[in-house]
């Protein structure tokens, strides 16, 4: 499973904002109105760096999500989830590049923001735990990962619904670092959820499960 670069959107914020300020909540309002400062950042570098990352061009990604960042940072506070959003894409620009210690660094930084801006489950906040997971699962870090795929599996299945593409590849990859970490039975137990859930065909996703099953034939005759 990928999660996919968060271009930034000024229009749904400024129609978020502008929703807010019918609530009576006179304070909440202002905390959320104090998030975006004078003027109008552009969205150039974001629309090139997600350009350059489809095109697995990552280095120039990286270089365009930094300079979207300085952008940014003129016109919304450091702890906005717009500055949030920068530290992520960078993060997955540095994961990609496989520098997985950056990559953590980065999405660290966007978990603070996230953690004092958006509720506790947003699945924009899964997002940036998922990412989190993959590059200590990447390191080696195999408790760290499986700490904050759970976070993210467990989000997104109220949020996305627990039958989503990204809850089941939340499962795989789960499986996959049990899997790593020698744990056989618990790895075959999430492998298992998968073909349980995909066993109907209706999800469309019959790589996926066939992958499943064969990933639980070859870790069951290994046990033997």
């Amino acid at each position: 499973m990928s999660h996919l670069k968060l271009l930034t959107n000024l229009i749904l914020l400024l129609a978020f904002l502008s929703f807010t300020a019918c609530f009576d909540n006179k304070s909440e309002v202002k905390e959320i109105k104090t998030i975006l400062l004078e003027g109008e950042p552009s969205d150039e570098h974001a629309t090139l760096s997600q350009k350059y990352f489809e095109e697995g061009e990552f280095k120039k990604a990286l270089e365009e999500d930094k300079k979207q960042l300085k952008e940014d940072l003129k016109y919304y506070k450091e702890k906005s989830p717009e500055i949030a959003l920068d530290y992520n894409n960078i993060g997955l620009d540095y994961d990609e590049l496989k520098e997985y210690t950056k990559a953590i660094e980065y999405y660290q930084k966007s978990m603070k923001i996230d953690k004092m801006t958006l509720d506790e489950n947003s699945t924009e906040r899964a997002t940036t735990y998922y990412n989190f997971a993959s590059s200590n699962s990447n390191l080696g870090n195999y408790k760290i990962a499986l700490e904050y795929y759970f976070k993210a599996l467990n989000i997104d299945k109220i949020g996305l619904g627990e039958f989503s593409q990204e809850v089941i590849g939340e499962y795989e990859d789960i499986a996959k670092v049990y899997e790593k970490s020698g744990k056989t039975d618990l790895a075959i137990k999430y492998y298992q959820t998968i073909v349980d859930i995909l066993s109907d065909g209706s999800n469309g996703q019959n790589e996926r499960l066939k992958r499943a099953k064969a990933k639980i034939e070859a870790l069951k005759k290994k046990t033997k």
